[in-house]
This record gives structure tokens, sequence and C-alpha cells, in this order.
């Protein structure tokens, strides 16, 4: 079954036989924009059209069944599938495209004995930098559907940093750089796209740290040292952006604030942040950070989302951030994994290695994803306590999965933004299909040939699906 993530629990034999293109409910319970997403994806890899009718595919709903949890029958007659909601019945649809041949006629389909599923890991992500390397947002929609086909569940957009600034704005109509932002119908339509494929998107707007814009832009809010000033004109500001970011993105649960390789010995150089940083009793630019990071994960907690940061704050501060905000560790450098969580965080997997993807030359192989799992972290750079030995926590801990982070550092070296763009996708199509299997099921025992013999069907059937 050449099926990526493999389904739990999966008996299919031949014969396979001809699928009526019908489908309909059985229950009264429907998922209109799941089915125009499925009929969508069979017409572009097969040419067929579902409509609605009896004979094809039957849709029952079993709240019993476990989050994101499906299961699919067929005796060679019509398809039946059980799903717990509509995000299960887009896993369902997924595995069934998988599953699907052309035929003369339309489409066959192997009798499926029984065939259970769900996935493991809550977190199963791919982040993508768009503020190194302008990504066209044709491209954005591409990464949506390789997201639906491998039942990734996040897909984090890195939007600003020290080169751009790739959001729009109304509140510092300024900050976004010329011929490199996107427009709110582009949001917007890629937003409604993405929902409707049950994806979930996460903006990243980077702070204090990577933020040349916003200094470039309004030093008279967020200051000129390198680093966003710790004053209550700069949070003002930074409230108002991240507010205006949850509106563009309103069913996005999640706001990442990126929190990491702050040049924080730059707030002792500034005049307003010794005073804030004396008027608050924070004892030294460590503590500093921490307030710093506490005062915007609280807005956005205030504003009734969840908000993200990477790993980069001291451990000797973790009793200042709230325990509600979600911790992506990465580099076991500024503090370790168990330590996060001994701090009581929840955290998700970025491990530098093997999930990092640096175009064009920095990169593990799907073989190496697959020797990793979401409870461990290594590392390549020598400063890594992960590059000496392996970070391993407890199968038991609060790790909701893992995340591929693709970064646009090298990306500078092409002639074009169109060629940097397809060199990453071609580079992320592999890995996270590898990524996808170990975080579906989290402790999977393919083996690096079964991969790579399932993942040359599923990215075929990926190459039909994307617009072109």
């Amino acid at each position: 079954m050449y099926v990526l993530p493999r389904p739990k629990i999966a008996f299919a034999e031949e014969p396979v036989s001809e699928l009526a293109l019908r489908y309909r409910y059985t229950d009264g319970i429907e998922y209109p924009e799941v089915i125009r997403t499925f009929t969508d994806y069979a017409d572009r890899v097969f040419g067929v059209v579902f409509t609605r009718g009896e004979g094809g595919i039957a849709i029952t709903t079993n709240e019993h069944l476990v989050d994101g949890g499906y299961c699919i029958h067929h005796n060679g007659g019509e398809v039946e599938i059980a799903v717990k909601d509509g995000t299960a019945l887009s896993y369902a649809f997924a595995t069934l495209l998988l599953m699907m041949e052309k035929s003369e006629n339309g489409v066959k389909l192997p009798t499926i004995d029984e065939l259970q599923d769900h996935p493991e890991g809550t977190w199963r992500g791919l982040m993508i930098d768009l503020a190194r390397r302008w990504h066209p947002v044709k491209y954005l929609f591409d990464a949506v559907d390789l997201c639906w086909l491998y039942k990734i569940n996040r897909l984090q957009l890195h939007f600003t940093d020290d080169q751009s600034y790739t959001l729009p704005c109304r509140a510092f109509p300024n900050l976004p750089s010329d011929n490199r932002h996107y427009t709110y119908a582009e949001l917007e339509a890629l937003r409604d796209y993405a929902a409707q494929r049950h994806v979930t998107l996460v903006p990243e707007v980077d702070m204090p740290g990577h933020c040349t814009q916003f200094m470039q832009k309004y030093p008279e809010v967020f200051g000129s040292h390198g680093i966003i000033c710790a004053e209550d004109k700069a949070f003002d500001g930074l409230y108002e952006i991240i507010k205006e970011v949850l509106e563009i993105f309103p069913d996005s649960p999640y706001i990442h604030l990126g929190g990491d390789e702050a040049a924080i010995s730059r707030w002792d150089d500034c005049e307003g942040c010794r005073a804030y940083m004396k008027e608050h009793g924070l004892e030294n630019v460590h503590a500093t950070y921490a307030h710093f990071l506490q005062r915007v994960t609280d807005m956005v907690l205030d504003l009734g989302r969840t908000p993200v940061i990477w790993e980069g704050f001291s451990k000797e501060y973790n009793h200042l951030i709230s325990k509600k905000v979600l911790v992506v560790a990465w580099e076991s450098y500024y503090q370790l994994a168990p330590d996060l969580l001994e701090g009581g965080f929840t955290i998700f997997n970025c491990s530098w290695k093997p999930l990092y993807i640096v175009t064009p030359n920095t990169h593990w192989t799907p073989a190496e994803i697959l020797n990793w799992n979401i409870y461990t972290w290594q590392h390549w750079w020598p400063k890594s306590i992960a590059s000496k030995q392996e970070i391993v926590v407890p199968d038991t801990a609060p790790v909701l999965g893992g995340q591929i982070c693709a970064w646009g550092d090298g990306m500078g070296s092409f002639p074009s933004s169109e060629e940097a763009c397809k060199t990453e996708f071609g580079l992320i199509r592999p890995r996270i299909a590898a990524l996808a299997e170990k975080t579906w099921n989290v402790h999977t025992d393919i083996t690096a040939e079964e991969l790579e013999t399932a993942y040359a069907h599923t990215d075929a059937v990926l190459t039909r699906m994307l617009r072109g």
C-alpha cells in the first residue's frame, strides 16, 4: 500500500474494481468544503468528477472515533468511510486519493477489508521562510497542497526577518517591504484555501531580534540599537501589529512571535531601555528578555490566541512566561528540552538536525529523519550539547510533534525567486514525507527502502495535484 503516512491498520487485497464517481452522506451531517477539496484533487489527478449520488462513496460520522480518526471499508461496491469530523474526512480522502488508480472509465480502487487510522502527533508541521527570499504566492498554495496530501496540519509562515517584512500593515504603512509583501486579498485567498483543506496557518512575526525592518522604518517607535527597544512605546506598537496579524488570520489559533537570537546586550546601550529596566526592577538583560517575551505573549493570550516562541530565553526566568505558551525546542543551546519540560512548558520538536533545510546546501536525508523521533534532539553545531550526544526525553512528555523548517539564508544565490523556490520545494518534498510518517506514527517501523518506494508513488500524485 503506497500511502504516506501509513495507516495504523490496513488490509487491502486485489482485485481492484471500478469506483462509481458519486458520494453521499448517510446520517445528514455534511462536509461541503472537504468534498469540494477532494473532488478538485480527483479532477486534477485523474480527470474525473465526483457528483452527489449513491453507489460510490458513503460518508458516516462516528463521534466515538479518536480525534482525526477514520475508517475505510471497500468490498468492491460502495466505499464506506466513517470519520470523527471534517478534519478526519480530509485525512480519509488523502488516503483514498493515494489508493486510487486511473481506469478506462474513471478510477479503480482495491478491496479494503479494514483500514483504521488516526494521528499520534498533534503538531505535524512545515515552516517556510518568506522574508529572506521572496516567495511568489503560488508557492504557498503549492505548500498547502503538499500539506493536505501528507496530513501535515500546521504550516508556519515566517513572514518577517531582517531582510523584509512581507505582511501588509495598516498600523505602520511603511513597514511592508517594497515589492516584497503580500496583499490582504492574497492572504485572504490563501487563508480560505488552507482552511478548506484543514491546514492551520501559523503566521510568524519575529521579535525582539531579526527586526531590522522595524528599526529602519520606525526608529522613533522601535529603536535603532539592533534590537526592538524594551520600552512602553515599542510594546504599544507591537500590540497594534500583533492585533492586525490576528485580524488577517482570524481562524488561526496560533501566532509565532519568534523570540530567539536577539542581541539583548544592546539594551544596555539604550537610555530608554535602561530606564525601563530600572522602573520594572529588571536586574539584567536576561531578565528583560524574559520580561519582553512575557509582555508580548500575554498580549496574544489576552486576544484569545495561543502564542508560540522559539527556545531562546534562559531557564532561570521560565517562571515569568505563561505555561500556555508553546515553545519550539530547536537549538539545544539556550536551554534544553528537558529544562523546558521541567519548567512546565508544552513543546514541539524542530531539532536542527535532521529537520532543518537551508537551501541549497544544508539538509539531511529522509532516511536520517526516519532515525529521528519527536522525543530526540540532535545538532551539528559544536556549541550545542546535542552535537555531542542526543538529547532524549521520555515518550510520556508533553511533546506535541515535530516540524521541518525551510530557511532562506542561502537562497540569495539563485538568479530568480522562482528558481530558488523550485529548488527549495524539491528539497522539502521527500523530507516532509518522512516527517509525516514520523509524526503521524511516532513509533513507526517503516524502513528507508519502504519509504522510498511509497514516496515514488505519493510524489507522482502530488505532481499531478499541483496547479502548475
